[in-house]
């Protein structure tokens, strides 16, 4: 029996569970995979691969890594004598020009961490911590020009915990990605699946989140807000402030709602219990902060840093932004 042929487009972690099924299916044939390029990464600024790529490498299949899918007759080339019936696309980073979905036979379908039309766009997993939603999900679509516009095959819900921060929401959503691409891709094919429109109206959008976006601003943001930022934001861009001339980075904390202390001071409290804690005001209730890192120093929880920097807690407690 002929196996579908599958281009796969994927760049990120993120990505690799549907690879990885795709793989695996006893029906599908991944041909080829497209990745970004391998980009400098850390302080020495190696050449590194892309996460897909590097997976990609123990499977021995092709991988085409072009700097731009625009204006590339070599590449759309390449497509074509591949003769795909389906592109899956998963956190690739670019968008795939329309004259390139066109050539695989059933059309392209892509992995989106989103409940769609809701968080089209870039950052879908840390906008849905920001917003304190208590529930999210993937939406399998079958893509057209428009960034996250085409229509839907198959959505997948799933509660937010109280405890979920991005990279534990980032694996649920890659796992529930490889476990339902191959099964839908199929159903698609056989057209016992067939995709539903968005309502354009209800679509919410996302940008690229930027380090800056990690900047606390304790006089605008209540405490809710900031640990939302925080569990969206950990580990990057990082939730950051200024203490005594150094960023320190809030790297869990919890809320203290109706707490009233002095907005953008940090204070050492003291329960009931004799349990000391890291309190810091904002707009609204306290930041209670757990986890903490300094410029220069490692992480820390509360009591190690309370015991390094008590005094100078004492002496100037005042954050900036």
């Amino acid at each position: 029996m002929r196996k579908y042929q599958v281009v796969f487009f994927g760049t990120s972690e993120f990505a690799v569970p549907t690879l990885k099924s795709l793989l695996e299916s006893q029906e599908i044939e991944v041909n080829a995979i497209v990745s970004q390029p391998d980009r400098p990464t850390g302080r020495h600024q190696e050449l590194t691969s892309t996460p897909i790529k590097a997976f990609a490498e123990k499977t021995g299949i092709p991988v085409l890594q072009p700097e731009s899918l625009k204006k590339n007759p070599d590449f759309e080339e390449l497509l074509q004598n591949l003769e795909p019936d389906l592109f899956v696309v998963v956190s690739y980073g670019q968008i795939i020009p329309k004259r390139l979905l066109e050539i695989p036979k059933f059309g392209a379908l892509n992995v989106h961490g989103s409940l769609l039309p809701r968080y089209r766009g870039a950052s879908p997993i840390q906008q849905s911590l920001l917003s304190g939603d208590t529930q999210t999900g993937i939406t399998i679509i079958k893509i057209n020009e428009k960034m996250d516009e085409g229509p839907i095959l198959f959505i997948k819900r799933i509660p937010i915990e109280e405890t979920d921060t991005f990279e534990t929401l980032y694996a649920k959503l890659a796992a529930l990605g490889g476990e339902f691409i191959a099964p839908v891709a199929l159903d698609y094919i056989d057209e016992t699946l067939g995709p539903i429109p968005q309502d354009h109206s209800r679509a919410t959008y996302c940008e690229k989140i930027e380090k800056e976006d990690g900047r606390i601003n304790w006089k605008v943001q209540t405490a809710e807000e900031i640990h939302n930022r925080i569990r969206a934001f950990t580990p990057w861009p990082g939730c950051f402030t200024m203490w005594n001339g150094k960023r320190l980075k809030v790297l869990k904390a919890k809320v203290q709602s109706d707490a009233k202390e002095k907005v953008g001071m940090i204070k050492i409290h003291t329960r009931e219990s004799g349990e000391k804690e890291l309190w810091i005001g904002t707009k609204h209730g306290a930041l209670v902060a757990e986890k903490l890192q300094i410029e220069g120093k490692g992480e820390m929880d509360a009591k190690t840093f309370i015991n390094g920097y008590g005094g100078k807690i004492q002496e100037t407690p005042e954050l900036s932004n």
